[in-house]
């Protein structure tokens, strides 16, 4: 039996709510995928045996993938026009209220 491996990662701390973890879990498992270890609240470490390959092409999900939940786009998107807005407040009362 040869196995394979996978991380799956999240930008968030997806895997602390227990309901979203089984949630993920069981679209893997579609794929053969089971829990391996969670090693935190934003990973979790998968495997399969190698035979369920054959398999993939027929699922509705990426069997390979290694991100799930919110993009790192939004959470980085989000993150850099916040700090814009924090910024321009700043500046705002350090310039117009002297």
């Amino acid at each position: 039996m040869e196995l394979e491996y996978k991380v799956i990662q999240a930008q968030t701390p997806l895997f602390a709510d227990t309901n979203k973890m089984h949630k993920v879990l069981d679209e893997e498992a579609k794929a053969g995928w089971r829990l391996l270890e969670k090693e935190d609240n934003y990973k979790i470490r998968l495997q399969r045996d190698i035979s369920h390959r054959a398999n993939d092409k027929n699922l509705d999900i990426d069997a390979y993938r290694s991100a799930v939940g919110v993009s790192s786009v939004v959470t980085y998107g989000g993150t850099a026009i916040l700090a814009i807005g924090i910024v321009s407040v700043i500046l705002y009362f350090a310039l117009w209220t002297q």
